[in-house]
């Protein structure tokens, strides 16, 4: 690893202009560890709905004032519960 040695800057917008353009990668040791983190998996998944069940859900959603998601994972949600508190 290299020891990093940055020049003197005259103005701000002289020492922003550097580090925009200077690559730190070659000062770093690279033992795997530095840039490691861990990030759950969160995806959304698309499904098929039939156009009058989406018809149904919009205008649900309109009048609750919510988007269609929205109240499909709300729905979703409360209908997993009910199931896990059946179970």
């Amino acid at each position: 690893m290299s020891k990093l040695q940055a020049p003197e800057f005259k103005t701000y917008e002289e020492e922003a202009e550097f580090w925009d353009h200077f690559d730190t990668g070659d000062f770093m040791d690279d033992d795997g560890e530095w840039f490691h983190f861990e990030t759950p998996i969160k995806r959304a998944v698309r499904i098929a709905i039939l156009p009058e069940v989406a018809n149904e859900l919009a205008q649900q959603a309109r009048s609750q004032g919510v988007s269609v998601e929205t109240l499909v994972n709300a729905w979703l949600i409360e209908r997993l519960r009910a199931l896990e508190a059946s179970s």
